[in-house]
C-alpha cells in the first residue's frame, strides 16, 4: 500500500489524461447538479405560491421518491438502449415536467395537477452519476484506476450536495423561486446534451445471456450490497436531522448546517486520499474496514457535551463515509454482469435515497419524542449495521465471478483485479 499526497494527486492527473475523460466529467458535473437542487427548488416554488409548508413538503417528497423508484428502470434502459437514446428521451420528459410544474403553480392550478407534474419531473431525473460511472467502468474497469475514478466521482457528488441547496436558496431568496427552476433547466439542457454527444466514451451495449433477460437485482451480491446501502442511507438521513436538532438544543439551529458540512468535508478529504492509494488489501476487506470506521467513528457524537465538542466529532464521523461509498461502487462491478452495470449503479443510488428517507423519518420522530441524543444513537446504530451486513455477506460480496461466455463469446462480467500496481495502472 503506497500513500502520499503527491502520489494521490498524481493518480487523478493520470486519470484525467485518458482521452475523452475530462469532457464527460465536466458534462456530468453540470448535468447532475440538479440532483441536489430539484426537490428543494420545487418545494420553495410551491411554498411561495400556496404559503403551505405541508403542501410544499409533500411536493418535495413526491419529487424525491418518484426519482428513487424510477432510477433503476432508467439505468436498465441505459444498459439496453444506450446512454445517448436514454438521455435525449428523458431530457424531453424532464424538461416538460419542470415547465409544467412551474406553469401550473403560477396559474394556481388544482393541487392534484401539481403532484402529477412533480411526479413526472422527479421520475424522469436521470441517474447521471450512474451513467458517468458506467463510462469509467468501460474505460478503466478491472484496473486500480477504477477506485480512483470512483473517488473522483464521490468528490464531485460531495461538491454538488454541499453547494446545490445553497444555490437554490440564494436564487429563490434574492430573485424568485422560479429562477432556481430555470437554472436547473439550463443545467439539464447543457449537461445532459453535452454528455449524450460524447459518443466515443459511451459504453457499448453489452451482449446479454441467451434466455429471459434478468435485471441486476436478480444478482444475490447486489441484493446484499443494497442492504449495506439502506443502512448507509439511514445514517445520512439521520445525520441531517440529529445534528440540526443538537445545534438547536445548544441554542442556535443554524449551526446544524455547519456540522453537516463538516461531516461532508471530512468524507471529501478522506475520499480523495483513499482514491489515490495503491491498495494490496482485498476489496471487500477494505469495504468492511471503512464500514467499521464509519460505525465506530459515529459513537463519539452521542457523548458530545457542547457544540465545540461536536465540531471535531462531526469531522471524525464523516471521514469514512466517502471511502465506504467508493468501496460499494467497486464491489458492485464484481457482482453484476457487464450488461447491467448502469442499472446496478442506479439501484445503489435508489437504495441510499430510500434509506435516507427512512433515516429522516425515524430520527425526526425520535427528536420529537425524546431528544437529539436519541437520534444520534439511531445514527450510530445505522452506522454499526453497515459493517455487520458486510461481515455476514463477506463471502458473497468477495466473489469475483469468472468471465462468463455468452452467445457472442464476449465476457459478461467486469472483473476487478486486486493487484498492487500504481494508481496510474502502470
Amino acid at each position: 500500500m503506497k500513500i502520499g499526497i503527491g502520489k494521490s494527486l498524481g493518480a487523478y492527473r493520470e486519470l484525467l489524461k485518458i482521452r475523452g475523460a475530462p469532457g464527460f466529467v465536466i458534462a456530468g458535473l453540470i448535468g447532475r447538479f440538479p440532483i441536489s437542487m430539484r426537490a428543494l427548488a420545487a418545494m420553495l416554488l410551491v411554498l411561495a405560491a400556496t404559503g403551505s409548508y405541508a403542501t410544499a413538503g409533500a411536493i418535495g417528497s413526491v419529487v424525491t421518491l418518484s426519482n428513487a423508484f424510477a432510477v433503476p428502470a432508467l439505468g436498465r434502459l441505459s444498459d439496453r438502449r444506450g446512454q445517448r437514446w436514454l438521455i435525449f428521451t428523458a431530457l424531453i420528459v424532464h424538461a416538460g415536467g419542470l415547465i409544467a410544474l412551474v406553469l401550473l403553480t403560477r396559474l394556481g392550478a388544482p393541487l392534484w395537477t401539481l403532484f402529477a407534474a412533480a411526479a413526472v419531473f422527479g421520475a424522469s431525473g436521470l441517474p447521471l452519476g450512474s451513467l458517468v460511472r458506467a463510462r469509467w467502468t468501460a474505460l478503466v474497469g478491472g484496473t486500480p484506476r477504477q477506485s480512483t475514478a470512483y473517488a473522483l466521482e464521490a468528490f464531485i457528488d460531495d461538491i454538488i450536495y454541499l453547494t446545490g441547496p445553497v444555490i437554490v436558496t440564494l436564487l429563490a431568496g434574492y430573485l424568485a423561486p422560479t429562477a432556481s427552476m430555470l437554472v436547473i433547466l439550463g443545467m439539464v439542457l447543457v449537461g445532459w446534451t453535452a454528455l449524450a454527444l460524447q459518443r466515443s466514451t459511451q459504453p457499448e451495449l453489452a451482449p446479454v445471456p441467451a434466455g429471459p433477460r434478468r435485471g441486476a437485482i436478480s444478482e444475490p451480491g447486489l441484493r446484499a450490497l443494497l442492504l449495506v446501502c439502506l443502512a448507509l442511507g439511514a445514517w445520512l438521513g439521520a445525520s441531517n436531522v440529529a445534528l440540526v436538532a443538537f445545534a438547536d438544543e445548544q441554542g442556535n439551529r443554524s449551526l446544524g448546517g455547519i456540522l453537516i458540512g463538516l461531516t461532508i468535508l471530512g468524507g471529501m478529504i478522506a475520499g480523495l486520499v483513499y482514491g489515490g492509494i495503491t491498495w494490496n488489501i482485498p476489496l471487500v476487506r477494505r469495504l468492511l474496514g471503512t464500514a467499521v470506521l464509519l460505525g465506530v467513528g459515529t459513537l463519539p457524537l452521542i457523548f458530545a457535551a457542547s457544540f465545540w465538542w461536536m465540531v471535531p466529532f462531526a469531522v471524525i464521523a464523516g471521514l469514512a463515509i466517502t471511502p465506504t461509498l467508493i468501496g460499494i461502487y467497486s464491489v458492485l462491478s464484481n457482482v453484476v454482469p457487464k450488461s447491467s452495470v448502469t442499472e446496478g449503479f442506479a439501484w445503489i443510488a435508489s437504495s441510499i435515497a430510500v434509506g435516507s428517507s427512512a433515516g429522516v423519518a425515524v430520527s425526526g420522530w425520535l427528536v420529537e419524542r425524546f431528544d437529539s441524543r436519541s437520534a444520534l444513537i439511531f445514527m450510530a446504530a445505522a452506522g454499526l449495521l453497515s459493517p455487520l451486513v458486510v461481515a455476514v455477506n463477506e463471502r458473497l460480496l468477495g466473489r469475483t465471478p469468472h468471465a462468463e461466455v455468452v452467445a457472442t463469446g464476449a465476457p459478461d462480467r467486469v472483473p476487478v483485479k486486486e493487484t498492487a500496481v500504481s494508481p496510474s495502472g502502470e
